[in-house]
């Protein structure tokens, strides 16, 4: 496989982002310090489950914009539907008509809860179902996964992290942590009845399936003592089934947060619940106390939103759930042939569900490493393979495309074979390793 080295343009526009936007992209998971050195820096056009760079080099997308373009860059349809609503106006002075159909199309689709919000980022849904949460109980703190990697971009989830600056001191004090999988760290918020918890929120699953009775006995505990249970569905939605894992997993919140690929990429997310919590953010309780929930300019532009009812009409018309767990089972399977062929077993692990895959990289200890990851990252990206540690099957992601992933991953696995029985990537990597998003220091 020709392996791609051009990458000039891609070199001269890192410096120049870098001089005029903090952190050279606009949301941490794209920046420079997030890929090898011999990343693209910018993407220039995608097609499909394919994109472009500044060089022209041509990749397989296996993230698809952080799991947000749900079919395919540039998929017609939605692109049609999105241009026929950019003619008919985006913004008016009152609700357009559309933000009804969408509402009802969406809380049909979704089945979770009696009504929805939209807003245009995954941070504002969540923390607004935490404002909820505390104005439904009375109450001030929020529990928090403490495995899910991220809620949002406010105070109340970064205090929890190790980026912890600029935030206040006393924003520490409303945050608790628990332990996926592990339901006596939620009975042991719950042990003090004063725990002041108004909400716990997680996402319902990650790559390995719960434990039996987790889900269902934290919807129990959160019922028990008053406490909102929220599920953040912005990575899971619209891949474990349209109504989510909550759908595929059986077990139903009081709040969920939505967002990714429920708009194939356009900027179109939603919170979704039960009445009695939703209606404290409307103006229809005379007399009571408002909840100013959510009020933003673009939160139900209407490009977005004909963005997502047209992806949720394909997902239904083509059954693209069914056809991607379908193809990404074969993924899979293929991929752990690959692992056992190069005898990396140990160093190698694919997890996660079907429809949406995982590489876990160890070094020869067998301990997680990143800069064996990123040694996986360069070589799949040198044989055109945009790839990041996920791989996410989509409806673009036919048998071409997957065929070079595989292709890619058999030569990049040659490579990890030889830096795993050398102990180390130091004359196999160009470059440092890839950083983790939250760290304390830069």
């Amino acid at each position: 496989m020709k392996k791609i080295t051009d990458f000039s343009r891609s070199r001269e526009f890192s410096r120049a982002i870098n001089d005029v936007i903090p952190g050279g992209a606009h949301t941490y998971s794209k920046g420079d310090d997030q890929f090898p050195v011999n990343a693209p820096a910018a993407i220039t056009h995608g097609k499909g489950a394919r994109v472009w760079d500044l060089d022209g080099n041509e990749y397989i997308d296996c993230s698809m914009g952080l799991t947000s373009v749900s079919i395919g860059h540039g998929y017609e349809p939605v692109a049609k539907a999105v241009a026929d609503a950019a003619y008919q106006g985006t913004n008016f002075q009152r609700p357009a008509a559309l933000e009804l159909e969408a509402a009802r199309k969406f809380l049909d689709t979704v089945q979770s809860g009696d009504m929805v919000k939209f807003a245009k980022n995954g941070s504002t849904v969540t923390t607004a179902a935490v404002k909820l949460a505390r104005a439904y109980t009375g109450r001030n703190r929020v529990a928090i996964a403490k495995e899910h990697p991220f809620f949002s971009y406010d105070d109340w989830f970064i205090a929890a992290t190790a980026c912890d600056t600029g935030i206040p001191v006393q924003a520490k004090t409303l945050t608790a942590g628990f332990s996926y999988d592990n339901l006596s760290s939620v009975e042991e918020l719950f042990s003090d009845k004063n725990h002041d918890i108004a909400c716990l929120i997680m996402e319902p699953v990650k790559f390995s399936p719960p434990k039996e009775g987790f889900l269902e006995g934290v919807r129990e505990l959160c019922s028990e003592h008053g406490v909102v249970f929220i599920l953040d569905e912005m990575i899971s939605g619209f891949k474990w089934a349209l109504g989510g894992a909550q759908q595929y997993l059986d077990i139903k919140p009081d709040l969920a947060t939505w967002g990714k690929g429920i708009a194939n990429g356009f900027s179109a997310c939603a919170l979704t619940g039960r009445a009695e919590i939703m209606e404290l953010g409307g103006i229809r309780r005379t007399g009571a106390d408002k909840v100013f929930l959510i009020s933003t300019t673009h939160g139900a532009e209407t490009t977005g939103l004909a963005a997502m009812v047209a992806t949720i009409d394909a997902f239904k018309t083509h059954g693209m759930i069914e056809s991607n767990w379908q193809r990404g089972e074969k993924l899979r399977q293929r991929l752990d042939q690959i692992i056992v062929k190069h005898q990396l077993e140990s160093s190698l692990t694919v997890t996660g569900y079907p429809c949406l895959l995982a590489v876990i990289c160890r070094n020869a200890s067998g301990q997680v490493d990143d800069t064996f990851r990123t040694l996986l990252m360069q070589e799949m990206i040198a044989r055109g393979v945009l790839f990041q540690g996920l791989l996410y099957p989509t409806w673009s992601h036919q048998r071409a495309e997957l065929d070079h992933i595989e292709r890619a991953f058999d030569e990049s696995c040659a490579v990890y074979r030889k830096a795993i029985d050398a102990n180390s990537c130091s004359n196999l990597l160009v470059g440092p390793p890839a950083k983790p998003v939250f760290r304390k220091k830069i």
